[in-house]
């Protein structure tokens, strides 16, 4: 019985994705914990640490021949996270070369090296759905650069703003996180050879010359140093993943706001299948943007988690890493879940021009702020304000009409076309961000790299 609902064959699909779980699986882990100790026999055979032969024999081990509930058996038995792998390998191999599988190796450099590999799998499938959310974005805000719509503070109508501006800002915000995303790669798919301290001293003086063709065999870069109790490399991909799954959550949060039938200005695509209540059938909810946040909530409560682990005792405390091995994966599975639900989300986000114009006009003061700049002219800003909110507040307690109240403040020029959206400068920063974003994604290449 799944017991989680990332492995549920009900619900699943909202909090994992099939990438995910190829990733993650048990199945993959014990691959991948298996090419770990490959990649390490291997180079100890380049220098001498252990027989050809042995590396040889190690090289064909097979991941997929574990059996896990063997495996656990043993773990369990010997109360050492990684005593049933050892005995399991070595009912694969010869006699010969059973004494030569996962030696002068500690836990860490096994486990820390397989979160490099699952972070570095994970990571290149944010940077592709990153990139396809961009596009989208780009795509979005210069259709809608000049369509206007109310920008809202606190929850309350303000002043003017285009549909196209709003978009550009959460395209903005994906640029940067792509810009964080490729810089940490260098840090972050790193591989781990430390030894039982951090020391190498099992291997002596071909410690670290074994820890370069090890990383390189895998493909991973070599530290300077043993990580074993620096687990800064952890929390910042998890902090990383966290950023990225808020900025998400801010884009469906707003889509699940303006598409409040009050609102209907925007909505999620829906197919014809979608039901959007069992009991109320009028109802076109947004499951995609709840679900989105609903994801954020969990990466970032695991990020903050993941960070606390950064502070533990002396060379090795298992009361970090071993915290990672339950929040690493689950980090995974929900950003790679929630980029999949954004990226059809930007893709399909339907926009309602006349709706967004009607509230518009609905609002008939959202010419204050271009009044406010008349006036200072004439007034100063300060003096013009005072007597503008004296103004609005009096025809709201009055009940008088607002344009009969600000007759008595304003001359006929400061108050004509004050029904004409003014959205200041958002054009133009539209097609700043499109055009920045065009320069850099053209450079860029689709792998993360």
């Amino acid at each position: 019985m799944d017991a989680h609902l990332i492995d549920s064959a009900i619900y699943g699909h909202g909090w994992s994705t099939a990438e995910s779980v190829a990733i993650f699986s048990e199945r993959a882990r014990l691959s991948r914990w298996v090419d770990v100790l490959k990649a390490l026999a291997a180079a100890q055979a380049d220098l001498g640490i252990i027989p050809a032969s042995s590396a040889q024999a190690i090289d064909g081990l097979d991941g997929e021949r574990l059996d896990p509930a063997a495996v656990g058996a043993e773990t369990r038995r010997t109360s050492h996270s990684a005593a049933g792998l050892v005995r399991e390998l070595q009912a694969q191999l010869p006699a010969e070369a059973r004494e030569h599988v996962y030696y002068g190796a500690t836990v860490q450099d096994v486990s820390d090296t397989a979160a490099a590999l699952e972070m570095r799998d994970v990571g290149a499938i944010v940077w592709r759905d990153l990139r396809a959310v961009e596009g989208s974005l780009l795509d979005l805000a210069g259709r809608h650069r000049d369509s206007p719509m109310l920008g809202r503070t606190h929850g309350q109508p303000g002043a003017p703003v285009t549909f196209g501006l709003k978009v550009a800002s959460w395209a903005d915000e994906t640029a940067r996180h792509l810009e964080r995303w490729s810089q940490s790669r260098p840090r972050l798919v790193v591989g781990q050879l430390a030894g039982a301290v951090g020391a190498l001293g099992f291997y002596r003086d071909l410690g670290p010359e074994l820890r370069g063709r090890f990383c390189r065999r895998l493909g991973l870069g070599e530290p300077a140093i043993s990580w074993i109790a620096a687990r800064d490399r952890i929390a910042e991909f998890a902090s990383n993943a966290a950023l990225v799954s808020a900025t998400m959550a801010r884009m469906a949060n707003e889509v699940y706001n303006l598409q409040r039938r009050e609102i209907g200005e925007v909505a999620e695509a829906a197919s014809e299948t979608t039901m959007g209540s069992i009991t109320m059938p009028h109802k076109r909810n947004p499951e995609r943007s709840e679900q989105m946040v609903t994801l954020a909530r969990l990466v970032r409560s695991a990020a903050s988690t993941l960070t606390e682990t950064m502070v533990g005792d002396h060379e090795r405390d298992g009361r970090t890493w071993k915290t990672e091995w339950v929040l690493l994966p689950e980090i995974g599975h929900y950003l790679l879940a929630q980029l999949s639900l954004a990226r059809g989300l930007a893709a399909g986000i339907e926009v309602d021009a006349g709706a967004m114009a009607a509230n518009l006009e609905t609002m008939g003061d959202f010419g204050s702020q271009e009044l406010l700049r008349r006036l200072s002219a004439r007034l100063g800003k300060h003096r013009a304000n005072d007597e503008l909110q004296q103004a609005y507040r009096a025809a709201r307690l009055s009940g008088r009409p607002l344009k009969e109240v600000l007759e008595q403040v304003a001359s006929p020029a400061e108050l004509e076309g004050l029904d004409k959206p003014e959205t200041g400068a958002a054009a133009t920063m539209v097609d700043a961000v499109v055009a920045a974003a065009s320069g850099r994604r053209s450079a860029e290449t689709d792998e993360w790299a």
